[in-house]
């Protein structure tokens, strides 16, 4: 049996969208990196409190710039959020707005490893269309 596409993704007659394709995954994909970097700020800030690292001086301001990246997340969280038009409102359709929201949550992720420490590369930067 053949994998059925989702009634989302289909337009009429069966066709796929590859626009609205190409926007679901550009979503999952930044959904997963923003998940990748919570779960590797919680585990750092998790590792200072156990080793009790987290009580020194050093530690206390290591684990500061742990929780600012958090909040940094949170926000990415809820720009991503909004460009799902799971909320309240509905998902941005102007091509301008959705990659100013795109262009943000680069921005916090950003800002987020600058301050967690992370030496990788930050998201990489994707075509807006």
């Amino acid at each position: 049996m053949p994998p059925v596409k989702p009634p989302s993704s289909q337009g009429p007659e069966g066709v796929v969208d590859l626009h609205r394709a190409r926007r679901a995954r550009r979503l999952d994909l930044y959904r997963s990196r923003q998940a990748d970097r919570v779960r590797s700020v919680r585990t750092t800030l998790e590792t200072l409190t156990q080793s009790g690292t987290l009580f020194t001086p050093d530690g206390t301001q290591r684990g500061l710039s742990l929780l600012k990246a958090l909040q940094f997340l949170q926000r990415a969280s809820a720009r991503l959020e909004e460009l799902s038009g799971g909320g309240v409102l509905p998902a941005p359709r102007m091509p301008e707005r959705v990659d100013a929201l795109y262009e943000e949550v680069d921005d916090l992720f950003d800002r987020a490893d600058t301050l967690a420490g992370r030496d990788e590369a930050s998201v990489a930067r994707l075509p807006g269309r």
